[in-house]
């Protein structure tokens, strides 16, 4: 019988073959990410709220809760 991969072969396809998942899940990521950075009003708007950020114009939760007239307690 002749063998067509070799030992070293076997646990390489192996390994591939486990981790394969994983791969496929950080190239969705990947492409998830190039979908945001190539849609221009959404960069434009993801930076509009970091400023909003760093110049303390975002509400905190509870302030947002106070703002609306909710009890905390509801949600």
């Amino acid at each position: 019988m002749v063998e067509v991969f070799s030992r070293e072969d076997r646990v390489l396809l192996e390994t591939v073959a486990k981790e394969l998942p994983r791969v496929r899940e950080l190239l969705e990521e990947l492409l998830e990410t190039f979908d945001i950075l190539g849609d221009r009003e959404l960069m434009a708007r993801i930076k509009k709220s970091e400023k909003d950020e760093a110049e303390g114009r975002l509400l905190g939760f509870k302030e947002l809760i106070r703002e609306l007239k909710l009890d905390e307690k509801e949600i």
